[in-house]
């Protein structure tokens, strides 16, 4: 009896600890796209798992319950963006870097205030009597959502589902030195010739520029109306920001100087491979029939079916007489029915990417080159062919270029030669194959994982109260401070007016020398 009660003293200490140590966290993720959503889903399940309570604002509901995840559905506000996309509508609206900005900034900004901000959802959100320790928000197109920090009184993390974006740095204050760290938008490697630097440099100044004009002013506005007139402006919550977590890592992008609470978490989705289902399984049977798989798909926005009709015969017909199994994720009843397609292809319009990448049998992916595609088939181990389509691919891919573990073809230049000999290269040249394996490698040898290493922070944010120790002082400081603008202006005065002074002084010497010498003339003659 005396072993029993002891007994269960431990239990009742150690179940009064764990509830001590498990805190309120209200993630905040508006934007209606699967692909970020996936990052931020797994951050989330992985504080529930650690036993905090974790309520979730977003358009993708859990199928079945999580202990201790709640969904806070803002379904239905906005279009979802998966598999709704064509190759048309990128190509006409996502291609260039200022339709780039315009929907980051408008669709994905503005218009998620209006439309999810004020649905009745969030409004029963902004009244509840519920108390939360921590916000973890995304940094993308708004920041109108920091208006629930404000209302709570409690400290913010800020993720990005990518590299860091030009507006997200700032907050914090990060180095993002155009002069070998490309931005967001910038197609080029770090090592940038003298037009890539320009060109970098621009762009750095206009995405900074674009997103204070486009959406930070009527973001405010907007916020202001939902939180009320006494709402600090949304640019100085940002900048409180205790913590920013980013899908990034030095060993595929490359390494830079940071502030101490810019954690890079690169890889916080990708899981151990599972079990693929039976059906699948067999479709990755290769048997002695080929050599390999390659796998291909576009990601959950862009649909396949929807290339141009010479761009998809281009590739069935560099597909034809490979000894490989294509697995394409597509509707194949939605392809064109022109088509020419060989026996070697089988479409699904679903797969486990990431337990896909990981088979043996798989050799090679196809890809439009976006952050989380690409860091699964650097944890696989898997080389690309890389047909960017918008935002950050093309970074992604140049990148990956430069590190031997990916060819990349733009859109308008697919053709079947070379899509025929990128094959041949990424398949039998193995250098390739390789490079993948020896960056995978880099990739996965950290000190903690990445969902562990996001979790800590988080939890170390909120133990010490926000954690605003780490935040360094430049975030403090205005503009023109922090950029040496007034001390650029001091030294230029002062330099001005040493000129000044010396060149009057030179003049005014100059006479008395000239008077002293008139004189000593005079002297002369009269001797």
């Amino acid at each position: 009896m005396r072993c029993l009660t002891v007994f269960g003293l431990l239990l009742t200490l150690s179940f009064c600890l764990s509830e001590s140590e498990s805190y309120r966290i209200l993630g905040l993720f508006p934007l209606p796209s699967k692909s970020h959503m996936v990052m931020f889903e797994a951050l989330m399940k992985g504080l529930a798992e650690k036993g905090h309570q974790v309520d979730v604002l977003s358009h993708f509901l859990q199928e079945k319950p999580i202990p201790r995840y709640k969904d806070i559905s803002v379904r239905g506000t906005v279009p979802i963006y998966v598999n709704n996309y064509s190759i048309p509508f990128i190509q006409e609206r996502l291609r260039s870097y200022s339709r780039v900005l315009e929907f980051i900034f408008v669709d994905a900004g503005t218009g998620i205030c209006r439309n999810v901000l004020h649905s009745p959802t969030v409004r029963e959100l902004k009244n509840t009597k519920k108390k939360y320790d921590l916000i973890i928000a995304e940094i993308f197109g708004t920041d109108c959502f920091l208006g629930f920090a404000h209302l709570f009184k409690i400290p913010v993390i800020g993720i990005t589902s990518s590299v860091a974006v030009p507006w997200g740095n700032d907050r914090i204050v990060n180095p993002d030195n155009p002069s070998y760290i490309p931005n967001y938008l910038m197609h080029s490697s770090s090592r940038m010739n003298l037009i890539d630097r320009l060109t970098n440099t621009l762009s750095l100044i206009g995405a900074k520029l674009g997103y204070e004009i486009v959406s930070h002013r009527p973001s405010d506005t907007l916020a202001r109306e939902f939180f009320g007139s006494d709402l600090p402006d949304i640019n100085d919550l940002a900048r409180n920001t205790s913590l920013v977590l980013v899908n990034s890592h030095f060993s595929v992008s490359s390494a830079r100087p940071t502030v101490t609470n810019f954690i890079e978490v690169g890889g916080l989705h990708i899981k151990p491979p599972n079990p693929l289902p039976k059906h699948l399984d067999e479709v990755l049977d290769i048997g002695s029939q080929y050599k390999g798989v390659i796998y291909l798909s576009m990601g959950s926005m862009a649909l396949t079916e929807t290339f141009s009709l010479d761009k998809l015969q281009a590739f069935l017909n560099a597909f034809r007489d490979l000894p490989f199994k294509i697995v394409w994720k597509a509707n194949g009843e939605r392809m064109p029915k022109d088509l020419n397609i060989p026996l070697n292809i089988h479409f699904e319009q679903w797969l486990p990417q990431k337990d896909i990448l990981c088979h043996p049998n798989v050799k090679l992916f196809i890809t439009h080159g976006g952050m989380l595609g690409s860091q699964e088939a650097v944890y696989c181990g898997v080389p690309r062919l890389g047909i960017p389509l918008f935002a950050d691919q093309e970074l992604n891919l140049i990148g990956a270029e430069s590190l031997d573990l990916a060819i990349m073809i733009k859109y308008e230049d697919l053709t079947e030669n070379k899509i025929r000999d990128a094959l041949k290269l990424l398949l039998f040249d193995n250098r390739y194959k390789e490079s993948t394996e020896r960056i995978s490698r880099i990739f996965k040898d950290r000190p903690l994982s990445p969902v562990d290493t996001a979790i800590y922070w988080v939890e170390y944010v909120i133990q010490h109260q926000g954690a605003f120790h780490l935040r360094s002082v430049g975030a403090d400081l205005p503009w023109y401070q922090y950029y040496l603008v007034d001390v650029g202006i001091i030294i230029f005065v002062i330099l001005l007016l040493s000129t000044i002074i010396s060149y009057y002084l030179s003049y005014i010497l100059k006479k008395i020398l000239c008077v002293f010498k008139r004189k000593r003339l005079t002297k002369e003659k009269s001797n």
